[in-house]
């Protein structure tokens, strides 16, 4: 995939970028008591890191940053203090989220029209994980420049691993293997790794589309695991933004090794 080039015309001048960072995971696959979001990698919890990383680009590519931390209402002061830490002032607004991811983000795209400086149609925004604290300048700017000729889009890396599909138990009628111990679902087919992509955050929106299919799914109940899937979903065209291998999101304790690993 070719990168995405493009002059610094006034268009773009004109855009700021929203960032809405949905930051309530609990930990629980850390074994975690508290959220992952205040586990400190190489010394520096993984939202400051994540933050940071907006901060970095705001100063390199001179473009505005107006972020809303959505987290959970228990930690609301905690990413307040967070945030005056680490002297990331472009935090505009921390509210509490929703039941799921998506509910979350939901509430972060209600409070955009809420900011001192709303956001307009064609500003871009992202919804990035507090999670993946790797996030580099790169693959921000790659990602800004991709919102900017496109109306949505996603962050990507191409599959490594070959990936099979399997038919539902209730399909299948297997039953359980004694010598195995539990189930073998069975293969249906094996997928075109060529075609295949993994995809992570940023994940990219013209305002005003954002806006547009966040109320049409709601409207009709859609539910979507990531939120271009609803895009998707709606007719709406998706494009992929090469991403980067270590870009990971901090899910298990092997995620915490690895991310220290690169940092080193």
């Amino acid at each position: 995939m070719s990168p995405i080039t493009m002059p610094y015309t006034p268009v773009i001048l004109q855009q700021d970028l929203y960032v809405i960072i949905p930051a309530a995971g609990l930990g629980t696959r850390m074994g975690l008591s508290d959220s992952k979001q205040f586990l400190e990698i190489a010394g520096i919890p993984v939202l400051a890191r994540t933050l940071l990383a907006f901060s970095k680009f705001q100063e390199t590519f001179r473009k505005k940053v107006h972020a809303i931390v959505v987290t959970g209402p228990e930690n609301i002061e905690r990413v307040f203090a967070l945030c005056k830490e680490y002297k990331c002032d472009f935090v505009e607004k921390i509210i509490p989220g929703g039941e799921t991811r998506q509910d979350s983000v939901a509430c972060g795209i209600r409070a955009l029209s809420e900011l001192a400086r709303p956001p307009i149609e064609i500003d871009i925004v992202f919804i990035h994980d507090g999670a993946r604290c790797l996030i580099d300048e790169d693959t921000l700017e790659k990602c800004f420049l991709g919102g900017v000729a496109y109306d949505v889009c996603v962050t990507g890396t191409p599959c490594k691993n070959t990936i099979k599909s399997i038919v539902p138990a209730e399909v299948s009628g297997e039953e359980s293997s004694p010598i195995v111990g539990t189930d073998a679902p069975l293969v249906d087919r094996t997928l075109d790794r060529a075609l295949l992509y993994e995809v992570q955050t940023p994940q990219v929106f013209k305002y005003s589309v954002l806006q547009n299919v966040s109320e049409r799914a709601a409207a009709i109940g859609l539910q979507a695991t990531d939120d271009t899937a609803l895009a998707e979903s709606l007719g709406i065209a998706v494009h992929v933004i090469p991403g980067s291998y270590r870009n990971i999101k901090i899910t298990t304790p092997e995620d915490a090794v690895i991310a220290e690993y690169f940092l080193s």
